[in-house]
C-alpha cells in the first residue's frame, strides 16, 4: 500500500487554509476601512420604509443636506430635497428672540364689551 497521495493532499489543504485566512483578513481590513471612511463622508441614513416588496423610500443626510429618495432594484430617484434642519442653537435663539419681542411689545389687554376706558 502506497502513501504517495498524502504529501500532495497535505500541501493542498495547507494552501487552501492559508488562502482562506488571507481572504478573511483582507475582508476584515476592508470592513474597518469602510467604517472609517463612512464617518468622514458625512452620509447617514435617517430612516427608511418599504413601500413595496423591493421598493423603499429612504431619508438620508449627505454632508448636511437631507434627501428623500426612492430606491428600487433598478433605479434610485431623488423624490425631494428637504429644507435643512435648524440646529438646536438656532431653535433656542429663535425662541429667545420671540420672547424678547413679546416682552417689548406686550399685547394690549382685551377690552370688555360695554366697558369704556
Amino acid at each position: 500500500m502506497t502513501t504517495d497521495w498524502i504529501h500532495p493532499v497535505t500541501q493542498l489543504a495547507l494552501g487552501l487554509g492559508v488562502t482562506a485566512i488571507a481572504l478573511w483578513a483582507a475582508f476584515a481590513a476592508l470592513r474597518r476601512l469602510q467604517r472609517r471612511q463612512g464617518g468622514r463622508v458625512g452620509l447617514s441614513i435617517l430612516g427608511a420604509i418599504a413601500v413595496g416588496t423591493r421598493e423603499r423610500v429612504v431619508l438620508l443626510e449627505a454632508e448636511g443636506v437631507r434627501l428623500l429618495i426612492g430606491v428600487t432594484p433598478n433605479t434610485i430617484t431623488l423624490l425631494q430635497r428637504l429644507p435643512d434642519r435648524p440646529s438646536p442653537f438656532a431653535e433656542r435663539l429663535a425662541a429667545a428672540i420671540d420672547e424678547e419681542r413679546v416682552d417689548r411689545h406686550p399685547t394690549p389687554p382685551s377690552t370688555q364689551e360695554g366697558a369704556h376706558p
